[in-house]
């Protein structure tokens, strides 16, 4: 597909609230290509009249019937919701590749599950409408989201689908980086018949519009996907004028433990590779500390240096890259940071993906691993959002749940192993929501659990994932008949 990427980039840069495009005044943020360091013009920055004016929308849309409507008549709305966005595949892509630098190829496979997340929202809505123990679910009614830049369609579709199909109204505030492809998702909520108010997307910085947001007296609930820091920011100020459920995602340091019944298995390294690596680095969920047995370091550095020859490092936009530029000048500055740090400190090597065409005014970085750090080392505990793997060899399995534990954090974890009581045995000291266990050398990881889950420690908190996750965003009633 050919695309005007001025074009595109300028039709969706402001809010869309009540159904329309909301237009903000004085000036709006720098928005730049971060695989050339070039501007690509400016977003609005709504501040707290976006926030005050989406929120009023959701209210009245709420209070319309939004939240009383039959399963079946909002089951299909998000249907045709879902219909609307497979139909805006490659838009929704381009833009994702434009403002965070994934390559294309990825950004259309990713973006094309889309659909089927909110397809599967839709086919959980009459579970919602059934009472078990005299208790009935109600929608909590206007809920703020705000999401981060790494996946923008992703993430805002893991918070939009299950919010509204539970009968919710919403509020999005997505990052200032990569705002473009929220309001598309919002237009397109419109285009299919979603009343205006149920789906609201306010455009500006954190530190404006999403503290609005967050701190907003007619909001029932605030959910954030982001950095531990900002969690605690928003879970602050969304008490401080009136008491709401915060669900908090935060940060990561997800480890991988190879067992010694897996080291010597050469299939493994590629699935290895990805989960460190995919997204260069930036997601929450990377497993950004490999521990291996002792005496098989180069075991890991032979397996993650052949795997690397799949991965291409160049231009975003073209098909054949496989790893992007970092999403912003920040992060490139943060991640050579922790490298330098860890490379004055420990042993490294740079892995030879091959180059494609790298702008110099780009954000691009090479994986790398960081050899025996420590359990110390800055780089081993934490969250660096970028491609710097920590490979860490253990003595026996005892030490290498201690080093898995050495972390603030307690989102995810993996596990190699073909022994399934190793498995359950160590997944049972593990402070983490989620563990995968990978049964066999050809195991392939997937995006987060398989189930729901909450994340521990200072990941956040709040259930996520399933019919559980969307049953978060309801309230529960107890009915009781007394005669």
């Amino acid at each position: 597909m050919t695309i005007d990427a001025a074009a595109l980039l300028d039709g969706f840069r402001h809010s869309w609230i009540d159904g329309a495009p909301w237009v903000a005044r004085g000036e709006g943020i720098p928005s730049i290509n971060p695989a050339t360091g070039l501007d690509q013009g400016l977003i609005d920055d709504g501040g707290g009249q976006a926030a005050d004016i989406a929120v009023m929308a959701a209210r009245d849309a709420f209070n319309g019937g939004w939240g009383r409507l039959r399963s079946a008549e909002r089951s299909g709305h998000l249907l045709a919701w879902a219909e609307r966005i497979a139909a805006n595949i490659d838009q929704l892509a381009w833009l994702e590749t434009l403002e965070v630098g994934r390559p294309i190829t990825d950004a259309r496979a990713l973006v094309s599950q889309g659909p089927g997340l909110v397809r599967y929202c839709a086919s959980l809505i009459g579970d919602l409408a059934v009472r078990a123990d005299g208790v009935a679910r109600r929608p909590r009614g206007v809920v703020g989201a705000i999401t981060p830049w790494n996946f923008p369609v992703a993430n805002v579709l893991v918070r939009a689908a299950p919010i509204l199909a539970a009968g919710n109204c919403l509020v999005l505030k997505p990052s200032e980086l990569s705002p473009r492809s929220a309001v598309l998702l919002g237009q397109l909520a419109s285009e299919a018949g979603l009343p205006a108010g149920v789906f609201n997307v306010v455009l500006g910085r954190g530190d404006t519009t999403g503290a609005a947001l967050a701190a907003h007296s007619d909001v029932d609930m605030i959910t954030f996907t982001g950095s531990t820091q900002t969690g605690r920011a928003i879970a602050q100020t969304a008490a401080s004028l009136r008491l709401k459920p915060v669900a908090l995602e935060c940060g990561g340091k997800s480890a991988q433990i190879v067992a010694q019944d897996m080291i010597d298995e050469d299939e493994i390294w590629p699935a290895i590779f990805w989960s460190a690596f995919w997204n260069t680095g930036q997601w929450c969920a990377s497993r950004s500390r490999l521990l291996v047995p002792s005496g098989k370091l180069h075991r890991a550095v032979a397996g993650l240096a052949a795997a690397a020859e799949a991965w291409r490092v160049g231009d975003p936009s073209d098909p054949t890259t496989a790893l992007g530029p970092l999403a912003s000048s920040r992060q490139h500055r943060t991640v050579a940071g922790y490298r330098e740090t860890a490379r004055a400190a420990s042993a490294h090597l740079v892995l030879p993906c091959p180059l494609g065409m790298l702008d110099p005014r780009g954000f691009f970085v090479c994986p790398e691993l960081i050899l025996n750090p420590g359990a110390d080392a800055p780089v081993w505990r934490e969250e660096t959002f970028g491609p710097l793997l920590a490979v860490q060899e253990y003595a026996d399995i005892d030490e290498a749940v201690g080093l898995a534990e050495a972390s603030d954090y307690g989102l995810a974890s993996t596990l190699w192993t073909a022994d399934r009581n190793l498995a359950e045995a160590v997944a049972e000291r593990l402070t983490v929501g989620s563990v995968d266990v990978m049964t066999t050398p050809q195991a392939k990881p997937g995006l987060g659990s398989g189930g729901y889950f909450e994340p521990r420690k200072q990941s956040g908190y709040g259930v996520d994932g399933g019919f559980q996750g969307m049953a978060a965003y309801t309230a529960p009633q107890a009915i009781t008949y007394v005669s």
